[in-house]
């Protein structure tokens, strides 16, 4: 499943091909879609909303279509996505044609053709997500906190491990960032959140939606590569560290452009073989889920994040 900064940085490609371009002509590989056309039709918006991508499209102005708007809607799953100018391939499911350009969906989890106020009722379920711009509004980021927070708290035998997984919750988080978040907190994923304070959890959110932005245009391009390891010591923070700000991150990828090797992108994820980035000891790697069919791998270091902890 996508984390919620790969649909942010998926929106940023597709933006500079299909914003306000007209669709030439459209072939959706779906049959509940088979029929629809959207030639003519003028894309208005490319929106990530969480694991989420909505693509409006505006119809001509010289016809009477009805509704007049519409939402092209995907959920990418685990191996989806949206390519400009590749070739089609029989897991396609949607070709976008433009002028000079096409834009490409293959693998996708899930395709919709919806009016606006069914989109909005496809995504009622999803809690809060953590790259909204709200998040960014002093009169509005208390409120969103608060929301997550009673979310959480109505599930308070569930392991902090899969609340953060729970796009009904809070959205955007993917298993990546759980186990990076829980590995800057050091906390062991298995703890419950009744166990945990409010503070505690409000610090979780901080820390996953930082390391997001961390990896999202203007502080990454589209096309970096992820990475969670740019923190710095701070005292003051819930849980001792807090993200590098842009000034700090630019020194730190000056000074490793002058070194030669790869440099670690993880903390804890996949590091099996490399072990724990802050304290070198072996990483477990374990199910964790709600139900078989929900479980995720997760990775996790037994040295920093002690069950006792």
């Amino acid at each position: 499943m996508p984390e919620g900064d790969s649909l942010v940085r998926l929106a940023h490609r597709l933006r500079p091909v299909m914003q306000d371009q007209i669709l030439q002509a459209t072939d959706f590989r779906t049959p509940r879609l088979a029929t629809t056309d959207l030639a003519g039709w003028q894309i208005t918006q490319v929106i990530p909303t969480a694991k989420y991508l909505a693509m409006a499209v505006q119809a001509p102005t010289e016809t009477d279509c009805a509704p007049t708007e519409l939402i092209v809607l995907s959920h990418l799953g685990m191996d989806g996505s949206w390519r400009i100018d590749t070739r089609p391939t029989h897991t396609t499911r949607c070709i976008l044609h433009f002028d000079t350009r096409r834009v490409v969906g293959s693998s996708l989890a899930s395709l919709e053709v919806l009016a606006p106020e069914q989109a909005r009722e496809a995504l009622a379920f999803l809690g809060p997500d953590l790259l909204a711009p709200d998040w960014h509004q002093p009169g509005t980021a208390g409120r969103l906190f608060a929301e997550v927070l009673t979310n959480i708290r109505e599930a308070p035998d569930q392991p902090i491990g899969t609340a953060l997984l729970d796009q009904r919750l809070v959205s955007g988080l993917g298993n990546i960032y759980r186990c990076e978040v829980l590995a800057l907190a050091r906390l062991n994923p298995f703890v419950r959140v009744s166990t945990l304070s409010d503070a505690q959890l409000i610090g979780l959110l901080y820390l996953g939606r930082d390391l997001m932005l961390l990896n999202i245009p203007p502080r990454s391009t589209p096309h970096a590569r992820r990475a969670t390891v740019d923190v710095r010591p701070d005292p003051e923070a819930v849980f001792g560290v807090r993200i590098a700000t842009p000034q700090e991150q630019a020194r730190s990828d000056a000074d490793r452009s002058h070194r030669r090797g790869k440099h670690p992108a993880y903390w804890v994820y996949n590091r099996q073989r490399e072990g724990c980035l802050r304290c070198g000891g072996p990483i477990y790697r374990d199910m964790l889920g709600v139900g078989h069919d929900r479980e995720r791998r997760i990775f996790w270091c037994p040295a920093c994040q002690a069950p006792n902890e």
